[in-house]
């Protein structure tokens, strides 16, 4: 019989501030790869609820123009972080190839901030509803360090110290920012095309992808980015699908080996290979 805890096992040795990279990488590379990419594609949804982040990635066009590239840079600039520790060279230079992206745009600290708690929380949220096993408070916590350590090196201000003043600030903001433009349609449209582009052209396959999207979204999320509520039969068979894949995985499917690397992976905007530098728009 496979050890599916195997991973857990090594994270209890370690310390969640100290080590909190290395926890991140394991947890996420071994025993989460799907979920935490899907959590954060999700989590990109959000920032387009606020207008101010809607309206630069709006104007910038970037979505509609590159909208695939945009997606894949952002995913591999924060693997680099994660696969490759931000001590190391190519985590470092991928902190200023992300510093430089964001300052040529007058971006407020506090978008900065709510953006970074996204990618701390959706990932537990996430987990909460279909992980195949629950994320330990060890697992939490050395997220929240290492996303906090992301964020002083971009120079974000007045990050909170403690987990649970982060997430008081992430639902406080959602709830007063919240807001439904037409940025944040034209945005998350373009970003759902981006998804729809990648399935094969069956009658009626768009329709019930979108509608399974959908019901992955909270209702203020949805009509802050202008989605419809999702057809009841296409919610019930979306949560369904993702209750047995959690069930399969943690009672029938091995656990992985080897890490799973989104850098090396094949990537349809970089078949060959990229440069960190050549990440972003230019």
């Amino acid at each position: 019989m496979f050890n599916r805890l195997r991973v857990l096992e090594q994270i209890k040795d370690l310390d969640a501030e100290k080590d909190s990279q290395k926890i991140v990488f394991l947890s996420g590379s071994y025993d989460f790869p799907q979920d935490v990419e899907i959590s954060l594609a999700i989590s990109f949804f959000r920032t387009y609820a606020i207008p101010s982040i809607s309206k630069i990635l709006n104007t910038t066009k970037q979505f509609e123009i590159a909208g695939q590239k945009r997606y894949d840079d952002t995913a591999l600039i924060l693997a680099e972080f994660i696969e490759n520790g931000l001590d190391s060279e190519r985590g470092r230079e991928a902190v200023r190839r992300l510093n430089q992206i964001h300052k040529q745009y007058d971006i407020k600290n506090e978008d900065f901030l709510y953006t970074l708690t996204t990618f701390v929380f959706e990932p537990d949220r996430w987990n909460k509803k279909f992980g195949w096993r629950r994320s330990t408070e060890k697992e939490r916590l050395a997220n929240f360090y290492l996303w906090r350590k992301i964020g002083k090196l971009m120079n974000i201000k007045d990050i909170p110290e403690t987990y649970e003043e982060l997430l008081e600030f992430n639902i406080r903001f959602e709830r007063e920012k919240f807001k439904c433009t037409e940025d944040s349609k034209q945005v998350a449209l373009a970003t759902m095309k981006i998804a729809s582009a990648r399935i094969p052209k069956i009658p009626g396959l768009e329709y019930l992808i979108y509608h399974a999207v959908y019901s992955l979204m909270d209702k203020p999320l949805r009509d802050a980015v202008g989605f419809p509520s999702p057809n009841p039969l296409i919610a019930v068979l979306t949560y369904g699908i993702f209750k047995f894949r959690a069930f399969f995985l943690r009672y029938f499917w091995p656990p992985r080996k080897t890490p799973y690397y989104v850098t090396k992976r094949n990537n349809p905007t970089y078949p060959n290979g990229y440069l960190i530098e050549e990440l972003g728009p230019h």
